[in-house]
């Protein structure tokens, strides 16, 4: 059995990842909430380093496609209004509901 716990514990101590600005949300005078933003150690930057390197040499190397970098945070009201915060609406992807 997966023991999820453990897991989550082992990896953070090995420092693959951290909680970005933990110790701020944890400060008595902060009153936001950042939960799901990750600062990555070495372990977890090679490990990211590896799978863009995959994805590079398959999409960009093999099926030429041009190679992005975009923003990975995105405001709410952008995502409200391209729709995937009513119903996902994203042409890249299949909509389960629309079949």
């Amino acid at each position: 059995k997966f023991d999820r716990p453990l897991f989550e514990s082992v990896i953070k101590r090995r420092f693959f990842f951290t909680e970005a600005f933990e110790i701020y949300r944890l400060s008595p005078n902060f009153k936001g909430d950042n939960r799901g933003l990750f600062d990555y150690g070495p372990p977890g930057c090679a490990l990211q380093a590896n799978i863009v390197d995959a994805w590079r040499k398959h999409f960009v190397h093999e099926e030429n496609m041009l190679e992005l970098d975009c923003t990975v945070i995105t405001p709410e009201l952008v995502l409200k209004t391209s729709g995937h915060v009513d119903k996902f609406a994203d042409w890249m992807c299949k909509d389960p509901v629309k079949g």
